[in-house]
């Protein structure tokens, strides 16, 4: 099976978002399913019914030394780390029943993975300014969370609209015990039939289920007839391809060699982990109207020079490094036939280029948010 290479454009290029020679793709303003202008500098087309925002170039960071310190690196980690709520186990890390999907879901779902969704909860939250989400909600009845991990996200949005009653599936119960009142936990998979009867939602959302989701058009249809009409649906998706604009990324690094493998591993699992950018299509299909995609720059350390991007790579960094060994065990033994010890191998380099200060990497992340006709 063919495997997509990773990116590493010239120095002088950056990602544009293809305009057709049309009056529908000339600049404008997005529609209203956005919350709020787009930053200074975004490259914003539209085509058809889809307002498409590139966020701009992010420029690097000039450092004296070549590597980030263990000492930076945890305190990203230690700043942020904290402790959540019949399993299988696997190569020492636990996973979910396979008596609750017959699917093949890659990530483990103990203590550690855990820590590392609620890690990449606030990374989340610094990428959308503070916001929980995109879509321009006015007093929502009726949440559902699709996929809600430890629930950190349904939690907060129980929170913040006490009104409303939220809702939030996954596969596996490992949600805290105590929440607001306005908040149930179900356990679920998305892939099967949904239980909940048409136009029961007000909002609708769904955010890094990569790898995890075979069918992405029949989950977004099902969440179009879920969802009241004039609410909306919203999914928060990265596109799995390491990028990078300056050349710093060497076609024979480790990291491009695990990116491939973990590419070609969900492939094979039937789970693609690239194909965010073609979301916009499905919300299309499925019916919905005032449809926004949005493209942000994720970095994988703190090379950039802007303060507030530095953050978000030094964290998210943190996360990514964290989430190594459970993005890979499964993927890794199941389909590319890796041992243990040569995975952690592969994983001991990987873990030494992000630290690289001179390696400058970044993923696409997607935000599409779209509203069903009245």
């Amino acid at each position: 099976m063919a495997t997509p290479a990773p990116t590493s454009p010239p120095k002088s290029e950056s990602p544009k978002v293809a305009s057709p020679k049309s009056e529908s793709s000339k600049v404008a303003s997005p529609k209203s399913a956005s919350a709020s202008p787009p930053p200074p500098g975004a490259d914003v087309t539209v085509h058809d019914n889809v307002t498409t925002t590139m966020h701009p170039v992010i420029e690097a960071e000039t450092y004296t030394e070549s590597a980030y310190s263990e000492s930076e690196v945890g305190s990203y980690t230690t700043s942020l780390s904290s402790s959540v709520m019949h399993y299988r186990f696997e190569n020492g890390r636990r996973y979910h029943s396979q008596s609750v999907t017959d699917s093949n879901y890659f990530l483990p779902n103990d203590e550690l993975e855990n820590d590392r969704l609620d890690l990449n909860h606030h990374v989340m939250g610094l990428m959308q300014g503070g916001k929980l989400h995109g879509a321009p909600l006015d007093n929502p009845q009726r949440i559902l969370d699709l996929g809600t991990g430890t629930g950190i996200w349904a939690i907060e949005m129980a929170d913040q609209y006490p009104g409303a009653h939220v809702v939030g599936n996954d596969l596996s119960p490992i949600q805290p015990r105590w929440v607001p009142p306005n908040l149930t936990f179900e356990v679920d998979d998305v892939e099967k039939e949904w239980t909940h009867k048409p136009c029961s939602f007000d909002f609708i959302y769904c955010r890094y289920m990569l790898g995890s989701i075979k069918d992405w058009p029949q989950l977004i249809r099902r969440a179009f007839t879920t969802v009241k009409p004039g609410g909306y649906v919203e999914i928060l998706e990265p596109d799995s391809t390491l990028r990078c604009d300056d050349g710093t990324l060497l076609e024979d690094s480790a990291l491009v060699q695990w990116n491939k493998l973990f590419i070609s591993a969900a492939d094979a699992n039937g789970t693609s982990v690239i194909g965010s950018p073609n979301y916009k299509d499905y919300f299309r299909d499925a019916g919905f109207t005032e449809i926004t995609q949005e493209v942000f720059k994720l970095p994988n350390s703190p090379w950039p020079k802007d303060p507030h991007m530095k953050e978000i790579g030094g964290y998210h960094m943190a996360t990514f490094m964290e989430g190594l060994e459970g993005l890979s065990l499964f993927f890794f033994t199941t389909f590319h036939h890796m041992s243990v010890s040569e995975i952690n191998v592969l994983l001991a380099n990987v873990r030494k280029e992000m630290k690289n200060k001179a390696i400058h990497t970044y993923f696409n992340l997607y935000r599409y948010i779209g509203r069903k006709p009245e």
